[in-house]
């Protein structure tokens, strides 16, 4: 393009549309993709007005539950998703953050080895961790006590 020439911004910008336009629905699909995989389940966390506890960490009756229920073992997966951590759990955890509201209650307890709570961190569960999990606890959680995990006020 030579001097004085001017851009027709019209053409590139038409030109730019119908390059895109090819690969506008799998950026689509690549966004719902990860919204379903990344999002939990309805009505299982923390409520979007709830309050923080005061309680940070479990502590008495309650520490006692989580891990009695799990055995005292890690109740994170061994690999990905399938089976179950073999090591002795050292940390009563909350599978909703303390940090993103979740509650100090049982419900949404899980007994933790240092390794799985330290990868953990502050990630808020996607759905399909909490299925396996909830699927994982049927085997090894007392008959009568819920396998569910809830961060609700009064679903405990």
């Amino acid at each position: 393009m030579g001097r004085g020439q001017r851009v027709n911004w019209e053409r590139v910008i038409a030109t730019v549309l119908n390059g895109l336009a090819p690969v506008v629905p799998l950026f689509v699909l690549l966004a719902l993709f990860i919204i379903v995989v990344s999002g939990t389940i309805p009505g299982r966390g923390p409520g979007w007005r709830q309050r923080r506890d005061r309680w940070r960490g479990f502590k008495y009756g309650a520490r006692d539950v989580v891990m009695s229920r799990a055995g005292h073992r890690c109740e994170g997966a061994a690999f990905l998703v399938w089976g179950r951590c073999p090591e002795p759990a050292t940390d009563a955890d909350h599978v909703f953050p303390w940090l993103r509201g979740g509650p100090t209650v049982p419900s949404n307890g899980q007994a933790l080895c240092r390794g799985h709570n330290k990868h953990k961190g502050v990630m808020r569960p996607p759905w399909w961790y909490l299925l396996t999990l909830e699927h994982r606890r049927r085997s090894y959680f007392p008959p009568g006590v819920d396998v569910r995990v809830m961060a609700r006020p009064g679903r405990s």
